[in-house]
């Protein structure tokens, strides 16, 4: 028997623990995971002892795509997330259209069936939307629903009352809703009294919209889902006290899920003096001693899920920033950093590599109804997976990133651990520094295959 592809001398990262085998992979399948002898192979990758982990899965990715292509698209995300050791991308609803109905989720399909590098799924929007509209979006496909708590996106924020609403007819289908939650009325006071104060400079984001508005925005949506009993999954958690009301949930039973990303684990709001707009996301970055809480969730289970949430803008938006904070959008280059910064967090002792591969590769994967064809590396799952140096060093320059955007927060930031190979349903896409996949390779995902 002649097989595709064996990988061998690697240190495997199982559900079952680390081990040192070899893959074999056959028609973009995990065939064998063994010890002894390789079988003949067109292809073999010497690991030469490094890990081998199974590819990332980015639950939270703005790729722009269509509508705002001049800021990110599929081709140039996908690109940015082979190289970020992401085999596949989760994209959010606001997009133009808003990925609200079944017409605009299948012209996304079609946009990223010419474009991506990597798989991907998407989100269906549920905001003031049919009810009708989400259960035809749940029969298209869709692998969860995202829902704002604040209305910078019209079309995707919900009243309380549509909230509930929504979450009964998430949850009869069976699927998870994403939550953004930031309190909106705390938010857009804190804005105007910021204005009438002179408050414009960059730290101005984070104090005037304050931490209280995610706390009660994330109590607030616990309670609003708790009869339902949909899977809510509160998006981008910052804060320690919201970190809090998550555990309780959870120690209550009911089925709740939280994520965070490095912007929040390794970035705080002083680095806002030195970046400026660059560092501007929502919610904005907090305090330290909120970062060693949200280590503290991501080891110990409370939060489950690590995403880049990335969300690119062009140059002259963001520039908007240094005169005026609030002229900024918030969002910024983050889906290939995100792995090396992590792989550093696992030198410096900060999370294991096992954990690692768990909150940023099978618990979104599981969250997404894609376990265990992606988020792992089992008989029978696809062949996604991406080898790590532990030992090479980086030094994070925006010039070199594959995204469109070129300046990023993290700039300049130094490291150690760093992909060196990433495959995709067996076939290599980036490897040596230098992206190797091709448009249109990467699959539309679904609960329904």
């Amino acid at each position: 028997m002649v097989v595709d592809c064996v990988v061998k001398n690697g240190r495997i990262i199982l559900p079952t623990g680390i081990t040192d085998a070899s893959l074999i992979i056959d028609k973009g399948i995990i065939i064998g995971i063994i010890k002894s002898s390789e079988p003949k192979a067109d292809k073999i990758i010497d690991a030469k002892g490094n890990y081998v982990l199974p590819g990332m899965v980015d639950t939270h990715v703005h790729l722009r795509d269509p509508g705002n292509t001049e800021r990110e698209n599929f081709e140039s995300g996908t690109r940015a997330a082979a190289a970020g050791g992401v085999t596949t991308i989760i994209d959010m609803p606001n997009t133009v259209p808003a990925t609200v109905t079944v017409k605009a989720l299948e012209e996304k399909k079609r946009i990223a069936s010419k474009k991506a590098l990597v798989d991907y799924g998407f989100i269906g929007g549920a905001g003031e939307v049919p009810e009708e509209d989400l259960r035809h979006l749940a029969k298209a496909g869709v692998t969860a629903f995202k829902s704002f708590m604040i209305a910078r996106f019209k079309e995707l924020a919900a009243s309380d009352y549509r909230l509930i609403k929504n979450f009964e007819v998430i949850s009869d289908e069976n699927l998870p809703c994403m939550i953004h939650a930031e309190n909106q009325n705390i938010v857009e006071k804190g804005m105007e009294e910021a204005k009438l104060l002179g408050r414009h400079d960059a730290i101005a984001h984070c104090e005037f919209r304050p931490a209280i508005a995610e706390i009660e925005a994330t109590m607030r949506s616990i309670i609003l889902a708790r009869q339902s009993e949909v899977h809510l999954h509160i998006c981008h958690m910052t804060v320690a006290e919201a970190v809090d009301i998550l555990e309780l949930a959870q120690s209550e039973g009911q089925d709740v899920s939280g994520e965070t990303s490095t912007n929040y684990l390794i970035l705080n709001e002083e680095i806002m003096k030195e970046k400026g707009p660059y560092a501007k996301v929502d919610p904005p970055l907090r305090k330290p001693e909120d970062q060693i809480r949200l280590w503290e969730a991501l080891n110990d289970g409370i939060i489950n899920i690590l995403a880049s949430d990335h969300a690119p803008y062009t140059k002259e938006e963001k520039e908007k920033g240094w005169d005026n904070i609030f002229d900024a959008p918030s969002g910024g280059v983050v889906i290939e950093t995100s792995l090396p910064l992590m792989l550093n967090s696992v030198n410096e002792g900060k999370i294991s590599l096992e954990r690692l591969c768990e909150v940023f590769s099978a618990n979104p994967a599981i969250l997404n109804s894609l376990y265990p064809k992606k988020g792992t590396m089992q008989l029978g799952s696809d062949a996604d997976l991406v080898i790590v140096d532990l030992d090479k060093k980086f030094k994070i320059q925006g010039e070199k990133l594959k995204s469109i955007q070129k300046i990023t927060a993290y700039e300049g930031m130094t490291g150690i651990g760093f992909p060196i190979l990433t495959m995709v349903r067996g076939n290599t896409i980036y490897e040596e520094d230098q992206v190797v996949g091709k448009p249109g390779y990467g699959k539309f995902v679904s609960p329904l295959e």
